[in-house]
């Protein structure tokens, strides 16, 4: 019989035990690799190295030795108690119970552990821009006085624009126009607390459309994206990762509900989808059910969906120039040319390029609900009676995972993989396709796989979740600190010696509209005249590498080969007479 399907001697179904064996053998090798690198870089800067030795490691570690425990003393029950009480709840009333409950602990995630803070410049960007268009903007224009020094107000992940007339990032609008009506509506953090909600309510319909005989697999599907603590924490986030996910998920419940209503809705969320922040990531997703639609051999909802996601896709392309033409400025490396040239000057292929995509799905699977990983396998595997959806769902994680080697390896600051955010429905929905096959058997239902099942939810809820909670909140809470502490100077401008802070540039952080004092300035992206032209009108103070280990932030050991002439000249600048003054 098909793997899942049968139950060995014991009574447990021994697709899942055989399941449960390999999710312990990668989880082992996981935390082999977290134990031999930590002995050959304990003090790495690499963070994707740092991310696996200190926050993932212990965390893999667990898991392998969970699953061995599983296998090894769980037993086949006589009743099936978790499986019957599954069956007869209603999925809906679990769902809207758990769309709430996830809201108010992304809050709570969002306050206590995150510091109700913009980590990385990814999350400052998208709270800048959408206070900028809160303000009724698209651009925020810059003072003339301001504008030689804009390279250094906002060093990175900025569109160059001639002139430096405008501020703005180089990331589509959606996201931060979804940020800016919450904005609007008091606070900006409450749209990941909401998106969430909306996820989980859109995986229910998607299951229950599946699979509609088992109510229980719905269940499952959303009780394990809950479980996430990469779903809950990036909530906390102004990544765009989770309006990707809500709408990912949105989109495929209008696609199989298969009517000419919801198709056309599903094409209107298709163009916010590819405008969210990069045009890449929802046509990924959608991909393979147009794929499906073409083999199918139904050609007007296929060439309806190409004709969308085409137009969609050359409109946020071109987005930039039509912004930028309607206020009559240039903006440099916009258009379908400006856009090849960036993906193509991406595009790599290397050793090393395939080592951080293992480190970065080893992050992905360690921040899930350990059961997923032995389910996800398990639905995989299984054939007998298998809906095309899952295997569209499967094809386009691949895709994704094929797209972010190729083009971008490395995710740089995340909680799990980020990249694959949008797909934890797609990972919920094959492990509930496993949950399937696990509770399936020839003769009767045994209870092994509803103790694993509670095994795992109990470990994220009251473990997992806390732990990864911490760790969170050890990594931003030194940047969260210091980057008040910059705020708040008394002073007209503060210079960040960025040199040797571990990305000190990302405590680089002004208004859109530079209200605020002081303006911050990043070291790096200065040079001596411009560095003399700011002391000589304002009063300057410096904030430097042994400001930054007094909030716990890390510094990285000296370069003597980056920019050194041009550092020690504008160092020797700053602690002239006159010039600035010590951080307090």
């Amino acid at each position: 019989p098909p793997l899942g399907d049968a139950e060995g001697s014991s009574g447990r179904p021994r697709g899942l035990v055989a399941a449960l064996g390999w999710s312990a053998l990668v989880s082992s090798a996981g935390a082999l690799i977290a134990a031999s690198f930590r002995l050959r870089f304990a003090d790495t800067f690499v963070l994707p190295l740092y991310f696996l030795i200190v926050q993932d490691g212990p965390v893999l570690l667990l898991f392998g030795i969970a699953y061995l425990f599983v296998v090894r003393l769980a037993r086949s029950n006589s009743g099936q108690p978790i499986e019957r009480f599954l069956a007869r709840m209603r999925s809906d009333r679990v769902t809207w119970a758990g769309a709430v409950g996830v809201g108010c602990a992304v809050v709570l995630i969002r306050r206590l552990a995150y510091d109700d803070f913009a980590l990385s410049l990814d999350e400052f960007w998208a709270e800048f821009d959408a206070v900028t268009i809160a303000s009724g903007r698209l651009l925020a224009p810059v003072a003339p006085e301001w504008r030689d020094f804009v390279p250094a107000l906002q060093p990175t992940f900025r569109l160059p624009v001639p002139g430096n007339m405008y501020l703005l990032s180089s990331y589509l609008p959606g996201n931060a126009a979804l940020r800016a009506v919450f904005q609007l509506l008091g606070d900006q953090g409450l749209e990941g607390a909401v998106l969430a909600g909306v996820a989980l309510v859109a995986l229910h319909g998607i299951a229950r459309r599946v699979w509609p005989d088992r109510p229980d697999a719905a269940i499952v599907a959303v009780v394990l994206l809950a479980c996430s603590a990469q779903f809950l924490i990036t909530a906390a986030t102004p990544y765009a990762m989770t309006a990707h996910l809500a709408l990912n998920l949105v989109w495929l419940w209008l696609f199989l509900r298969d009517t000419r209503t919801s198709h056309g809705l599903a094409g209107g969320l298709a163009f916010i989808g590819c405008g969210l922040h990069q045009v890449v990531f929802h046509p990924l997703f959608a991909a393979p059910f147009v794929l499906a639609l073409v083999l199918r051999r139904r050609w007007s909802a296929a060439a309806f969906y190409t004709v969308v996601y085409a137009a969609s896709g050359l409109f946020w392309v071109l987005y930039w120039n039509l912004l930028f033409e309607v206020v009559g400025a240039p903006v440099e490396g916009a258009g379908v040319t400006g856009f090849v040239d960036r993906v193509g000057g991406l595009v790599t292929m290397s050793v090393g390029g395939v080592t951080l995509m293992v480190l970065n799905l080893l992050r992905f699977l360690a921040w899930q609900s350990p059961v997923v990983l032995p389910l996800a396998l398990l639905g995989i595997r299984s054939r007998k009676g298998r809906n095309s959806t899952i295997l569209c769902l499967e094809l386009g994680m691949i895709a994704t995972v094929g797209m972010a080697l190729v083009v971008l390896p490395s995710q740089g600051h995340g909680w799990g993989y980020r990249y694959l955010h949008g797909a934890l429905g797609s990972l919920s929905l094959i492990a509930a396709e496993g949950w399937i096959h696990a509770t399936k058997s020839a003769s009767r239902i045994t209870g092994f796989p509803g103790l694993v099942l509670l095994s795992s939810v109990v470990t994220s809820a009251l473990l997992l979740l806390p732990w990864r909670a911490y760790q969170v909140h050890n990594f931003v809470h030194p940047y969260a600190s210091a980057s008040a502490a910059i705020a708040s100077a008394q002073a007209e401008v503060l210079i960040v010696d960025d040199f040797d802070i571990w990305f000190g540039t990302d405590l680089v952080r002004n208004d859109p509209f530079l209200r605020n004092v002081p303006k911050v300035l990043s070291l790096s992206r200065l040079d001596v005249e411009k560095l003399r032209e700011l002391c000589a009108h304002h009063d300057v103070v410096v904030f430097d590498d042994g400001d930054a280990r007094k909030f716990g932030v890390r510094t990285v050991p000296e370069d003597s080969e980056r920019n050194m002439a041009n550092r020690q000249a504008m160092r020797e600048v700053l602690s002239s007479p006159g010039c600035a003054r010590p951080f307090d």
